[in-house]
């Protein structure tokens, strides 16, 4: 064989040997990937673990719901039992008032005669 043929296999070597060389690096970040990939797998697996226990947190929920609604319409339905004064009863209420006032008027102005003749009789 010559001696360029020897080179040229020499340098076919080499090649190959950048190649692997090449490869070997991808490969490791291949790794480093699927290492990633399968972190993010775990990830969702507890993700979706979570989703499945959402029905039974619903209905839970929905019966609490329901317990408060119950409380509402009881508490609404007392609230209900009340009943306004009529006008009618205002009307009473009001004449009842105007009385009194009238009484505590004429109280009032006898008392305040009354103090003015114990001052006059002081001097």
């Amino acid at each position: 064989m010559s001696e360029e043929r020897f080179d040229r296999i020499e340098m076919r070597l080499d090649r190959l040997a950048t190649g692997q060389t090449e490869l070997r690096k991808d490969v490791a970040g291949l790794k480093t990937d699927v290492t990633v990939i399968k972190t993010d797998v775990a990830g969702l697996k507890t993700d979706v673990g979570g989703l499945k226990s959402l029905p039974g947190q619903m209905e839970e929920l929905r019966r609490h719901m329901h317990v408060l609604h119950e409380d509402m319409m009881e508490r609404f339905a007392a609230q209900r039992e009340f009943s306004a004064p009529t006008r009618t009863e205002f009307a009473e209420l009001k004449e009842m008032l105007r009385r009194e006032f009238g009484t505590l008027k004429a109280v009032v102005r006898q008392n305040s005669i009354d103090i003015n003749d114990l001052k006059r009789t002081r001097q």
